[in-house]
C-alpha cells in the first residue's frame, strides 16, 4: 500500500469501513439514548404503541411517516424508526466524507476521518431527530456545492428534501448556515468575473430552486391532503402552533397581567399550570385561550445576559472547538492571508451561528440540542469552505510519514476534545440500566399488562430514557395505549385522543378523577394538581393517597367526593392498626372489612373521616392487601387473587391522631357510588 498508494475509490471504501467501526463502537460501548422525550414519542408512535400503525406523526412531515410505515410493514418486529434514522446519518456523513476525499486530496481524507469521529457522539449516541435532520440537510448542501456529476446534484436534492421532512426548523437553520457557500460563488461571478452568470444560474442556483420547490411543495401538499379543514390533524396543527407561540416563548406573569387573565376566566392556578406545561385539560387550555394570551402579551426586552450563557456554552462544545481549531489552521501562515479567496464562506457559518442565537435567546436561555444541530453544520460548512485552500497550503507537506503523523495527531486531538463523549461513557453504566430507569420500566410493564386506563404524570427526566428501553428496542404494540401523561403538548394529538376514545373518555383531566387506577405523580406537583382540579370542577373535594411503589417510584391516587354516598349497617369494618412511614411523612392505617369476596369483587375502598369539631370531611383511597405477581396491591378487589378482608390506607401525615375527634367509616365504592359501612375504631386500644 505504501509503494503503490491508494486510489480515491479505495480511500472512500476505507473511510466507510472506519465509520462502520465507529458506529459499532458507539452502539456497543457508548450506550446510545434518546436525546429528548419527543424522540421517545416518535418512536412509540411509529412502533404502533399508541394504537396501530400510522403515517401521521406529531412532529415530522407525513411523507416521512409513510416511509417509516413502509419499513414497519416490511420489518414489523424491528424498531425501524431508529434503524432508518441511523442509516440516514451514516449515509449523510459518508456522502460528506466522499465529497471531501474526491475534492480536497490528502486534506480531504484527514477532514473526512475527523468528521466521522467528531460526529459520533452527537449523532449516534445522543440520538435526536433535530440533529439527524441537520446532518441530512448538511449532506445535501455539500453534495450540491461539491458535485462533480449530475447524479450527485440529484442525490443532494433528495437529501435536502428528506432533511426538511424530518424537521423543517433544522432545514431552515442549516440553510442559513450554508448560505455562505452560495455567497462566495455569487461573489466570484459578479465581483471577480471568474465565470459567466448563465453557468452560475444553472450550476449554483437551479438545484436549490428545484430543492426548495420540492420542499415547500410537499408542505403545501401536506396541508391539503393531511391537514384538511375539520380533520383531527388540522385541529392539532392549529392547537400546537398556538401552544408554541405561548409556551415556547414564555407565559406572561400573573401579577403583570392579572386583569387580562381574569377576563379570559383564568385563575392564578391556571397560569401556574401553563408555566409548568400542565395543559392536559383540553376544556380549559384551548387554541383560542393560547391565542388570546399571545395577543395581550407584550414583547419582553432582549435578554442580553443570555448571550453570555450562550458563549460559555459554545466554549464547552467539542464541535465548536474543532471548528475553531481548523479555522486557526486555515489562517496559518499569517503572511499569506491576503491570498485567501474563501473568507466569506469560511467565516459565514460562525456569523450565521451567532445570528441564529441572537434570535433564539429572545425565547430561551440556552438550547443545547439546537446548538449542537447548528454546530454540526457549522463544522461541516467551514471545513468544506476551508478544504480547498488547506489542500493548496499543506498538501506538499503531507507526504509519506508526514501524512500518517498528521492523521494520528488529528485523531488524538479530536479524541481529547471529545473525551467526555467518546471515553468517559466506557466506564459508566448505561442510563437505561440505572436504578431509576429499571424501576420506571418495571412500572410501565406492570401497568400495561391490563388495558385499564392509567396516568403517568411528571416523570423524573424529560428524555424518555427513564423508561429503561434501548433506542434499538421496539415497543410492544399497544404499549402506551392505556398510559397517558397529563403534561405535554402531545395530549391533544390524534393518537392520544383516539386512545382516550377507546376508554370512552375525551378529557384527560376529567377522566383522571373518575378513574380507580393508580396515578404515578411527583410529590412536588401533586398538591398543585389537586388545587387545579378542585378549582376547575365544581363539587369536587380532592385528597390523595399513596397506594404502592415500584422501585424508586411511588404510586398515588387522587380521591374526590362521590356523587352518591349511602349508609348501611348490614356490613361492618374495624380500624385495626396505625403507624408512620417515610420518616413520618405518612400515616398508615389498616382495616378489616366484613364482606365476602363475591360482594367486594371489582370494588374499591376508602377511608372516610369527619372532624367532630369543624365538620370538615376527608376521604382517602386504600389498597386491598391482594398482591399480584408484580408486587402491586389491588385498588379494585380481584377474586382471581388470594382472598383478603384486609385493606391499607397510606395518607399524608395528619395534624392529630385519628381518635374520638373524628367520625370514621370505611366506604366501599362501585363506579361513582359509595356506601359507608359501620366502622369500629380500635386503633388506640
Amino acid at each position: 500500500m505504501r509503494k503503490k498508494g491508494l486510489s480515491r475509490a479505495q480511500i472512500c471504501i476505507l473511510f466507510a469501513a472506519f465509520q462502520a467501526l465507529l458506529l459499532a463502537y458507539a452502539v456497543f460501548f457508548l450506550h446510545p439514548y434518546y436525546g429528548s422525550n419527543d424522540e421517545f414519542t416518535l418512536s412509540a408512535i411509529s412502533s404502533g404503541a399508541y394504537g396501530g400503525d400510522t403515517w401521521y406523526f406529531i412532529y415530522i412531515h407525513s411523507a416521512f411517516g409513510w416511509i417509516l410505515k413502509a419499513f414497519y410493514m416490511l420489518l414489523p418486529n424491528v424498531n425501524c424508526y431508529t434503524l432508518v434514522m441511523y442509516v440516514l446519518i451514516f449515509l449523510s456523513v459518508t456522502a460528506i466524507g466522499f465529497t471531501w476525499i474526491r475534492k480536497n486530496g490528502r486534506v480531504g481524507v484527514l477532514l473526512a476521518f475527523l468528521l466521522a469521529l467528531a460526529s459520533l457522539s452527537p449523532l449516534y449516541v445522543e440520538f435526536q431527530y433535530t440533529k439527524t435532520a441537520a446532518i441530512v440537510t448538511t449532506a445535501g448542501y455539500v453534495l450540491i456545492f461539491g458535485a462533480e456529476k449530475k447524479r450527485h446534484t440529484l442525490t443532494g436534492i433528495v437529501f435536502l428534501l428528506l432533511g426538511s421532512w424530518i424537521r423543517f426548523e433544522s432545514f431552515g437553520m442549516v440553510s442559513i448556515v450554508a448560505f455562505g457557500l452560495w455567497l462566495i460563488r455569487a461573489f466570484r461571478v459578479f465581483i471577480k468575473k471568474e465565470y459567466d452568470w448563465k453557468r452560475f444560474f444553472l450550476q449554483d442556483c437551479t438545484p436549490f430552486l428545484v430543492a426548495f420547490a420540492l420542499v415547500f411543495g410537499s408542505i403545501a401538499l401536506e396541508n391539503i391532503v393531511v391537514y384538511t379543514p375539520g380533520s383531527a390533524a388540522a385541529h392539532y396543527k392549529e392547537y400546537d402552533k398556538a401552544r408554541q407561540q405561548l409556551l415556547d416563548y414564555g407565559v406572561p406573569e400573573w401579577d403583570e397581567y392579572q386583569e387580562e387573565y381574569e377576563a379570559l376566566g383564568l385563575t392564578r392556578t391556571d397560569v401556574l399550570n401553563l408555566e409548568n406545561w400542565l395543559i392536559a385539560d383540553s376544556d380549559r387550555y384551548t387554541t383560542e385561550v393560547y391565542q388570546a394570551i399571545v395577543a395581550f402579551r407584550q414583547d419582553r426586552p432582549f435578554q442580553w445576559e443570555y448571550l453570555l450563557d450562550y458563549l460559555f456554552l459554545l466554549a464547552k462544545k467539542p464541535l465548536f472547538i474543532l471548528s475553531a481549531l481548523l479555522l486557526l489552521l486555515w489562517l496559518f501562515p499569517l503572511r499569506t492571508l491576503r491570498k485567501r479567496r474563501n473568507w466569506i464562506s469560511v467565516l459565514w457559518p460562525f456569523a450565521a451561528l451567532l445570528g441564529i442565537y441572537l434570535y433564539f435567546i429572545k425565547i430561551y436561555r440556552v438550547l443545547p440540542i439546537v446548538v449542537t444541530a447548528c454546530l454540526i453544520s457549522v463544522l461541516v460548512f467551514s471545513w468544506t469552505a476551508a478544504g480547498e485552500e488547506l489542500e493548496d497550503t499543506w498538501s506538499e507537506r503531507l507526504n509519506g510519514r508526514c501524512f500518517m503523523r498528521a492523521g494520528a495527531i488529528g485523531l488524538i486531538v479530536t479524541c481529547v476534545v471529545c473525551v467526555r463523549m467518546l471515553v468517559i461513557p466506557l466506564f459508566g453504566t448505561a442510563v437505561q440500566q440505572s436504578g431509576e430507569s429499571l424501576a420506571y420500566r418495571q412500572l410501565y410493564d406492570t401497568i400495561t399488562e391490563d388495558k385499564d386506563i392509567y396516568y403517568v404524570f411528571d416523570p423524573i427526566t424529560n428524555d424518555g430514557v427513564e423508561l429503561g428501553y434501548s433506542i434499538f428496542e421496539k415497543l410492544p404494540e399497544g404499549y402506551l395505549t392505556n398510559v397517558f401523561t397529563l403534561g405535554g403538548w402531545e395530549t391533544e394529538s390524534p393518537q392520544v385522543t383516539d386512545n382516550l376514545a377507546q376508554y370512552e373518555q375525551w378529557n384527560l383531566m376529567k377522566s383522571l378523577y373518575l378513574s380507580d387506577r393508580a396515578v404515578l405523580i411527583s410529590e412536588t406537583m401533586l398538591e398543585h394538581l389537586m388545587i387545579h382540579i378542585d378549582d376547575t370542577y365544581d363539587g369536587l373535594f380532592l385528597t390523595y393517597s399513596k397506594v404502592g411503589e415500584v422501585g424508586d417510584f411511588d404510586l398515588y391516587t387522587l380521591n374526590y367526593t362521590m356523587q352518591s354516598l349511602d349508609e348501611t349497617e348490614e356490613y361492618t369494618a374495624t380500624l385495626d392498626k396505625t403507624w408512620t412511614e417515610d420518616d413520618g411523612r405518612y400515616d398508615v392505617f389498616t382495616a378489616t372489612v366484613n364482606m365476602t369476596p363475591e360482594e367486594l369483587e371489582g370494588r374499591s375502598v376508602f377511608l372516610w373521616m369527619e372532624s367532630v369539631e369543624s365538620g370538615k370531611v376527608r376521604m382517602y383511597q386504600g389498597a386491598w392487601q391482594q398482591q399480584d405477581e408484580n408486587g402491586l396491591y389491588s385498588l379494585l378487589y380481584d377474586t382471581g387473587l388470594a382472598d383478603t378482608d384486609q385493606v391499607k390506607f397510606t395518607i399524608p401525615k395528619m395534624s392529630y391522631p385519628l381518635d374520638e375527634r373524628y367520625e370514621v367509616h370505611i366506604v366501599i365504592r362501585e363506579d361513582t357510588e359509595g356506601t359507608k359501612i359501620a366502622t369500629e375504631n380500635l386503633l388506640y386500644e
